[in-house]
């Protein structure tokens, strides 16, 4: 099953900079995320850990510790704390078929390089890529809301 949460943090990155002259509840940013407070305030703690996310507490005033173009996708994957790759391999398949024994090693190959290839990736979108993207999507939005 797919994991959201580097969805959700990096979500939560761009909330926070796209608002940053405003009061931020955590209450604001679940909404925002449509889940419950206390988990934003988890996840936010997890961007905290990793030294994204600076906060004050009983102050709703969250703010980024880098400027947004020093921040990168993988930076925020990395806080993730990623114990398994993007990609699974089944290791529990038969052993007694030839395609179930020999799948996971050949799998295994090419999952590595697909890894490899999106942490690339990952290293070269900022924070300010993705913020530069919804400010685009909202103004088109609101563009066609008008018509």
């Amino acid at each position: 099953m797919a994991n959201n949460r580097l969805s959700d943090l990096l979500h939560i990155l761009v909330y926070v900079q796209l608002h940053q002259n405003q009061k931020l509840t955590s209450d604001l940013i679940a909404s925002s995320l449509n889940t419950n407070p206390s988990l934003a305030r988890r996840m936010m703690g997890q961007l905290r850990k990793a030294d994204l996310l600076e906060t004050t507490q009983g102050s709703a005033s969250p703010k980024l510790t880098k400027n947004p173009e020093n921040i990168t996708i993988f930076d925020v994957y990395l806080a993730t704390c990623p114990d398994s790759p993007l990609l699974k391999v089944d290791h529990n398949t038969s052993k007694k078929c030839q395609v179930g024994n020999a799948i996971p090693g050949v799998l295994n190959k090419y999952y590595l390089d697909i890894q490899s290839a999106a942490e690339a990736k990952m290293r070269h979108v900022t924070i300010q890529d993705l913020i530069n993207d919804v400010e685009m999507s909202i103004r088109h939005h609101q563009i066609a809301v008008e018509q």
